[in-house]
């Protein structure tokens, strides 16, 4: 079974503030910055993927709960960012390959 560690979570009042996308190659490779308005504070965080960070995106942005979790001790090399988003009560999970 699969170990995570959170690396950022947030639910309503708190949300997605700011948001920038970009393509790093031809192979579509997306890095994904967000930030998330906090009552006093914010946090940000970067994530690395492909076609599953694409569909995340959306989510995130309606979500009214997410968590991102970093897989720990698994020896992958790929896909071990969790992305789960609850909107409108369905649960939504996404993978990425890298976070920071």
């Amino acid at each position: 079974m699969s170990e995570y560690k959170t690396l950022l979570e947030f639910s309503r009042p708190e949300f997605v503030k700011d948001l920038s996308i970009s393509r790093a190659n031809d192979q579509g490779l997306l890095k994904v910055w967000f930030q998330v308005a906090r009552n006093y504070s914010e946090e940000s965080i970067e994530l690395t993927g492909f076609e599953g960070l694409a569909e995340a995106v959306s989510s995130l942005l309606q979500a009214e709960s997410a968590t991102i979790s970093k897989e720990v001790n698994s020896g992958k090399e790929f896909g071990i960012i969790k992305i789960e988003c609850w909107v409108d009560e369905c649960y939504c999970e996404y993978t990425c390959d890298s976070a920071e």
